[in-house]
């Protein structure tokens, strides 16, 4: 009986480091097995991301030709081939450039030759070459994230029966960070006066990588760090021990280098003495190479802990890829990285079950040796312990019920969570943003229903850089933070807080936020006939809008970015939302604006998400941009010079119309553009605004529960989502 995988043959490949984003030429060699390759049967290597492979144009990116030992005629997929007779055979495209094949996940796709007209024997060879440079093309291009082991994972199906294995030891290379781009500086939100603290500085490449190349010396603005000159061993991030201010108030700590410029901490809040409720930050969602994502779990953990330096995280995995091994594995790890006062971790998988079953929804354990019940073994061949499962989800509030030692948290990712499951036993919370985009559909949808639940945010990270996440590989927007209010860092101290709903998600930025009225935290519910509820915010860039709904209901928008004067106008032009509630979700808003009868004399772009989008023409009469959302905003600022009759023209795929500069304040023109949540909104706003605000709202409450959160937004796109304050009128 067959205990491996030999008899499938054997591949070798490139090795060695290799930069983000950059060309080169790889060959992977596979000699055939035991049992040989019939006519009929299939070669597939498939790569996690990294450009698709073409073989129409040998001058063009990403040119690809296989070459055989034995005569036979070669195809790719389905695409017809050149038939050649010499015994070595050139792969040879049709019109169509893409010769991706469908792999199981999370392989996604694969470069596959069929074998016709003939067979290939044990000891033959086939040699594919992703990137042949030899007729001009500049090279296979390789992905944008780093990776220790980025694999060239070669599967074979030698009868030609459609099953596809993978040959053991598949070749791989690393993938490492390019040259920084920029350098960022984490310091706590929290610090009391004298006592010491950590400081981390990391030096981040273009695509929002480590950089592991980066030897700058670094020095900062508080006296008692002491310059420091990075060096191979700290890969792009180094953490400064003993820092201490000894001053109360909000304060930032900046750095700078003689390379890659200088960069201001998050707000850091110094207390004259701890308080009751401390702010901790972190990333519970995302995934590894074990299920669909890239990395392993201790190089998943190790980075929130240690270049994201959050202060809590979870692993979550999809269900039906996670084999007993694995969870045991999995449950290994995050006891071995729970550190209580230091870093925390909790123990979790995300049930994926689809959305006419309840959807996904993150599962968290307050213990560390728990039984997985996952929605089902889909892609699991054990099946001995199916009887597990359940299906649907409100199968799993059976089994569950009565524990308090369980939570789950709805979210939008391949599959959204479907509301018509909830259960307020064992939901506090809903996770509003991920990498996969900005759903505030799915809260306002939360907050129609009546559903007493706060707003958390997360990434739902597959590139194994948790709490650093940009959009790139399909994914739309970076990543989430979720701050909470916890009485100590430790499993039982965050998991009361998760309850306590004394929670807020941001598009993973520091942003300090906190309301209360009469004591009472957000979260929290009580009863007040006359509430004042404050607010104080502190953000990591200049504030642009901050609102207050009851539910789904808009009732407070602060003036403070009201301009006073003409001077200090600017018209701000934002466009948002996704296409559909399942993927793709993604909005093309490829377009721009026209002026007639006035001129633009300044432009400022906010918020776009790709390296690749933005504003590509500019002239005094017209702007022209790339642009896609995925429920998150774009869009532009302008000072325009004209008069009564100057007219704007906003012309994109999902909309177009016209408005004259004149007719627009301070309250938004909304244009509904159909989809999802998609719309433009045209304000007035100051060009010159705050990082900070503190504000008093005193409503006026309705009949009954009432349910009051705030919604912010930066000048850099960036937002936070305040849990609600429930108040009993």
């Amino acid at each position: 009986m067959r205990t491996d995988n030999s008899w499938l043959g054997s591949a070798e490949g490139p090795g060695g480091s290799y930069v983000v984003g950059s060309y080169g030429t790889f060959k992977v060699t596979y000699t055939v097995g035991k049992y040989g390759i019939d006519d009929g049967g299939s070669i597939r290597v498939a790569r996690r991301g990294g450009m698709k492979p073409q073989a129409v144009d040998p001058e063009a990116p990403g040119y690809t030709t296989v070459t055989a030992s034995r005569s036979v005629r070669l195809i790719s997929g389905s695409l017809p081939i050149t038939q050649t007779l010499s015994k070595s055979v050139e792969l040879f495209g049709s019109r169509r450039s893409d010769l991706r094949a469908s792999h199981i996940r999370p392989f996604w796709s694969a470069f596959q030759v069929d074998v016709k007209d003939g067979s290939l024997y044990e000891g033959d060879q086939l040699v594919f070459t992703f990137g042949d440079t030899r007729q001009g093309s500049p090279g296979y291009r390789l992905k944008t994230s780093r990776e220790a082991e980025y694999l060239f994972k070669v599967f074979v199906d030698p009868f030609g029966t459609g099953l596809y294995k993978p040959v053991p030891d598949s070749p791989s290379i690393t993938i490492v960070g390019d040259e920084a781009e920029q350098i960022q500086i984490v310091v706590p939100s929290q610090a009391v006066v004298g006592e010491p603290f950590d400081v981390t500085v990391r030096a981040l490449d273009v695509y929002g990588n480590r950089s592991d190349s980066y030897r700058g010396k670094v020095s900062f603005d508080a006296e008692d760090i002491k310059p420091y000159k990075f060096n191979g061993e700290d890969a792009g991030v180094h953490r400064f021990s003993c820092v201490v201010l000894d001053k109360p108030g909000i304060q930032t700590i900046s750095v700078s280098d003689n390379h890659e410029g200088s960069a201001t901490s998050n707000p850091i809040l110094v207390m004259e003495k701890e308080p009751e409720l401390k702010l901790y930050w972190g990333d519970a969602h995302g995934q590894t190479k074990e299920t669909v994502g890239t990395g392993s779990v201790p190089e998943y953990l190790s980075f929130v802990r240690d270049v994201a330096v959050l202060d809590f995280t979870g692993w979550q995995g999809n269900d039906f890829q996670i084999t007993k091994p694995l969870w045991d594995h999995v449950k290994k790890l995050i006891s071995e990285y729970h550190d209580p006062g230091k870093f925390i971790t909790f123990l979790g998988y995300e049930w994926s079950g689809l959305t006419p079953g309840g959807g996904d929804h993150n599962i968290y354990f307050l213990g560390d040796d728990e039984q997985i019940h996952r929605s089902d073994h889909w892609l699991i061949e054990d099946k001995s312990d199916e009887d597990t499962d359940r299906y649907p989800v409100s199968e799993l509030w059976k089994t569950f019920r009565g524990r308090k030692d369980v939570l789950a948290i709805p979210h939008v990712g391949g599959r959204h969570a479907n509301f018509d499951f909830y259960d307020p036993e064992f939901i506090p919370v809903i996770e509003v943003h991920s990498n996969h985009g900005t759903f505030e559909w799915f809260l306002m949808d939360a907050m129609k229903r009546r559903m007493k639940v706060g707003f958390i945010a997360a990434s739902d990270d597959h590139s194994s850089r948790p709490g650093l996440t940009s959009p790139s590989g399909g994914m739309t927007t970076r990543g989430g933070y979720t701050g909470v209010y916890a009485k100590k860092l430790s499993r039982e101290g965050l998991w009361e807080a998760f309850w306590a709903r004394r929670v807020y998600g941001t598009t993973g930025e520091r942003i300090l936020v906190h309301v209360e009225s009469g004591g009472h935290l957000m979260g929290e519910e009580f009863s007040d006939d006359r509430p004042e509820i404050k607010v104080k915010i502190n953000g990591t860039a200049p504030l642009h809008s901050v609102e207050v709904y009851n539910w789904e209901k808009l009732v407070h928008r602060h003036p403070f970015a009201e301009p006073t004067s003409g001077s200090e106008t600017l018209i701000k032009v934002e466009w948002s939302g996704a296409r559909v509630r399942s993927r793709p979700k993604v909005v093309t808003w490829d377009g721009g604006l026209l002026i007639k009868g006035g001129k633009i004399t300044e432009v400022t772009e906010f918020a776009f998400d790709y390296p690749n989008q933005g504003l590509v023409n500019v002239t005094e009469t017209e702007l022209s941009w790339k642009s896609s959302t995925g429920g998150d905003p774009d869009g532009v600022l302008m000072r325009i010079e004209g008069g009564n009759e100057t007219e704007v023209s906003f012309e994109t795929g999902p909309s177009t119309f016209t408005f004259k500069p004149k007719d627009i304040g301070y309250d938004p023109l909304v244009v509904e553009a159909g989809g999802l949540n998609q719309k433009v909104k045209v304000s007035t706003i100051k060009d010159k605004l705050p990082d900070s605000l503190e504000f008093t709202y005193r409503p006026e409450l309705d009949e009954g529960l009432n349910a009051y959160w705030v919604r912010i937004v930066q000048a850099d796109g960036s937002m936070a989502w305040t849990s609600p304050l429930f108040i009993k009128a």
